[in-house]
Formats: structure tokens, C-alpha cells, sequence
């Protein structure tokens, strides 16, 4: 059975890559307690009661008084923006009336920065270890302090924050003192330095290169921890050449576009697009087991040359595609990749509903019998008759499945559809079942 998860082509360039911040302003840098900043002279910290929110579409402007200032300039009212879902899955919601230890910075205009964390605003019954640290920092008995982290720059898959463990880091300081550090297993570092300004360059492992997350001096305030994080982007590829059967040219222009995805998840990874010499070559790769595969993970559209789903080095199934196993900073070459064209279809189909009325305005879904998803062409949607049609290409199989969102906000579903071949009459899908959207499962 297709899975449930449904995804939707917003454009013909279906991958878009979203950068995720992935750290606040100011954090606790280890069980100590510490709350490292990378720029200390812009900090702001203070406890505060809130005591008015007004709404916005995306953000709150939040209004604090202050009780107690901590880092920074005295203030008895701060106002910032704050994002309306700030706390959503990882903490209590700000509330009007409620004290909390707020953490920001102030811009050189002298406005506060916004809140964007939930770690940023505190209940301060959950910031005690904060607090201490805080106050001790403000009367000058705590350590001078640096407190950093070596880590990869994606700007889309593993979409999370991948540690660079065995980073070797090196400050050299104003007066040409020296540290040296070596990121542990979690891309952490931390140490005591003498207060002044820094210079860091750092050696990456074996596979990495440098990339631009930071900057590459820092001023180390007296009693404060520093906080430094440290960038590099994979180095690894794989180049292959990519033939059609039938001696068509491919290139820049053939619309042919091709997806690398994990072997183990199915995760999409990175587009590619064969050049003027039919070779393609995606970079930048982490280490790891990979699939390539044309029109594996969303179906070719109308636009496109007709070809069905097919896995290097020619294959139409998933099972049997070759795994390509790539170490760190690699750069693989592959043999021939040969693709051919299949039979365009326009499948007529009709949708009904549970009593068997014409069912408008319905959606309906199209897969490939070896996709993660179902996916959703916004504009394949039955007319006023429950008629429409839906584009592939053959040999398949082709799965095909009708949805319709309901007024109660359930889904009216029908079962899915497989056909193997392009049908002469129209097929007929019924919306026999209700379901209630559900988080996506974890993939085993």
C-alpha cells in the first residue's frame, strides 16, 4: 500500500531548499550553567514580566518590564517582536502576566532583535542554572571563557545540524598568545582564555572544507563566555554520463532532471541536470549510500521528455538500482547511465463519492510503484462532473488515488488504483473511506 504522505509540486523545479537557523542568540554552552554569546557587546539579558502582546499575522510585539537586568543597558520597558508560535512542541507558551529571562541583543540602531526561539524567553523557574551564571558574570566571578562548536553547512538535506568531530581549532590573540582545541565527538569545544581579541582558523577532517558561518575574529569579554561556531561543506561527488536508448541528445535543455536520494530512507538529497556533454555530477555530498534515479521521486510532467521512473545504471525498479557508496571527500565515477523514453498517457478518470454522486472539485494523486509519497498536481482537480484526466507515463505500474478535504476537516479518500498499462475508457475512483489527518509517521 502507497503510503499516505502526500507532496505537492509548487513549481517545475520542485526542489526547494530552506535554510534552518539553527541556534539563538545566547545558549547554555555546558551543564555549568554558562550562557555563551558570539557577540557579548550587543547582549541583552534581563527578567521581565510581560505585560502586553499584540497580535500580527506572523509576529506578537511583545512588551516586557523589566525586573532585573543582567547583560546590558538599563531598561525599565523593552519591547521586541516575538513569533506567534514561538514555544510550539518545545516549551510553555509567553503569557501576559507571566516572568520569564529574556535573551536577545541590540542592534546598532539601538532596536531590540527579535525573538525567534523559545529557549530566548524562559519561565525563570526553568532558568535557574541561567540565572546564576548570569548574575555571577554581571558581579565578575566567573571564568572568561570560549565555548564553540565545528559543524557542516547544508542548505538542505540532512536538514538537521551534523557535528564535525576531530576539528582542530586555533586562536592566535592581539598579543600573540595561542590556544589550540580539538572538537569532541559532538563537535564541541570549550576552555578558559584571557580576555582580547582572537584571530581562529580551524582544520577540518578529511572530506571537509572551510565554508563561511562566522566570523573569523572574535572579542572575548572579561567574565563572559564567548560562543564560536565553526563551518565546513562535504567535499564528495559522484559524476556519471547519461545515454538515451534511442540516440536522442540530452543536455542543459532536454528537461531531463535527475534526483539523488539515501539508499537507506529515501530522503532527497540534491536535482541534477545532465550538461552539454550528457554528464551530470552532484557535489558537495556527505558520506553515505546513495540512489540516483530519473523521475524516481516526482513524476515527469507534461513539459518534460516522457520518460518513466528509471534507477542507475537502467533499471526500472528500486530493488535492483545500484547503491552508490561514497566515502568522505570522494569523488565517484560512474559507468553509463541509460535511460529511454516510455508511453505518454492522459488517463481519463471519473471520482465519485460514497453514495456514488460526481464527485467536483476532488484531487487526484499519482505514484510510481517505488515512491515515498503520492504526489498532488494542484491544478488535477474533477470538474463539475467528478471528469478529469491525469498524466503519465507507461510502463508502469501507476498507482492513482482521489481526495477530497472535508468541511469537518477530515478527508474523504478512495482506495488506490493500480493500472499497468494506459486504459482506453475512463477509470472510475471511489471516495469510500474517511481519514483524519495524522503527523507523518517515522519511516523504519
Amino acid at each position: 500500500m502507497m503510503p499516505r504522505m502526500r507532496l505537492i509540486r509548487s513549481s517545475k523545479l520542485f526542489s526547494t531548499l530552506l535554510y534552518l537557523s539553527l541556534a539563538y542568540p545566547l545558549k547554555g554552552a555546558d551543564t555549568n550553567g554558562s550562557v555563551c554569546n558570539s557577540d557579548p557587546s550587543s547582549a541583552l539579558a534581563f527578567v521581565g514580566t510581560l505585560t502586553e502582546l499584540t497580535p500580527s499575522p506572523s509576529w506578537k510585539t511583545a512588551t516586557f518590564q523589566v525586573k532585573e537586568l543582567l547583560v546590558g543597558q538599563q531598561s525599565s520597558v523593552v519591547s521586541a517582536l516575538m513569533l506567534n508560535d514561538l514555544c510550539r512542541n518545545s516549551g510553555p507558551t509567553p503569557t501576559v502576566g507571566g516572568t520569564y529571562l529574556v535573551q536577545t541583543h541590540i542592534s546598532p540602531g539601538g532596536s531590540v532583535y527579535q525573538l525567534e526561539q523559545c529557549e530566548q524567553v524562559r519561565p525563570v523557574d526553568q532558568a535557574a542554572a541561567a540565572l546564576e551564571y548570569l548574575r555571577s558574570s554581571r558581579k565578575g566571578t566567573t571564568p572568561t571563557e570560549v565555548s564553540g562548536e565545528a559543524r557542516v553547512k547544508t542548505g538542505g538535506y540532512p536538514w538537521k545540524k551534523t557535528p564535525l568531530p576531530k576539528t582542530k581549532i586555533h586562536l592566535v590573540g592581539s598579543s600573540k598568545q595561542q590556544l589550540d582545541f580539538l572538537s569532541d565527538e559532538d563537535g564541541q569545544f570549550h576552555g578558559t582564555l584571557s580576555p582580547g581579541q582572537y584571530g581562529i582558523t580551524a582544520n577540518f577532517p578529511t572530506g571537509f572544507e572551510a565554508d563561511d558561518c562566522g566570523p573569523t575574529t572574535i572579542t572575548v569579554a572579561e567574565h563572559r563566555c564567548t560562543e564560536v561556531t565553526l563551518c565546513a561543506h562535504p567535499t564528495a561527488s559522484i559524476t556519471a554520463h547519461i545515454v538515451d536508448a534511442d540516440g536522442d541528445p540530452l543536455g542543459p535543455m532536454s528537461n531531463v532532471q535527475l534526483t539523488l536520494e539515501t539508499a537507506e530512507d529515501q530522503q532527497f538529497v540534491q536535482s541534477v541536470w545532465p550538461n552539454e556533454k550528457s554528464d551530470l555530477e552532484t557535489a558537495n555530498l556527505l558520506p553515505g549510500q546513495y540512489i540516483l534515479g530519473l523521475n524516481t521521486y516526482l513524476p515527469v510532467d507534461r513539459g518534460s521528455a516522457p520518460y518513466p521512473p528509471i534507477y542507475f545504471p537502467g533499471v526500472s525498479s528500486r530493488s535492483d538500482a545500484q547503491v552508490i557508496s561514497v566515502a568522505a571527500g570522494e569523488h565517484k565515477l560512474l559507468s553509463e547511465m541509460r535511460i529511454k523514453k516510455g508511453k505518454q498517457c492522459e488517463i481519463p478518470v471519473l471520482v465519485v463519492d460514497g453514495i456514488g454522486k460526481p464527485s467536483p472539485s476532488t484531487q487526484v494523486e499519482l505514484a510510481y510503484s517505488d515512491y515515498p509519497h503520492f504526489y498532488v498536481e494542484p491544478r488535477d482537480q474533477t470538474d463539475e462532473n467528478g471528469r478529469g484526466t491525469i498524466y503519465a507515463v507507461f510502463p508502469g505500474p501507476v498507482f492513482l488515488r482521489a481526495e477530497k478535504q472535508q468541511r469537518d476537516g477530515s478527508t474523504a479518500q478512495s482506495e488506490n488504483l493500480e493500472l499497468s498499462s494506459c486504459p482506453t475508457k475512463p477509470v472510475s475512483l471511489k471516495l469510500s473511506r474517511v481519514v483524519v489527518d495524522q503527523p507523518e509517521p517515522k519511516k523504519k
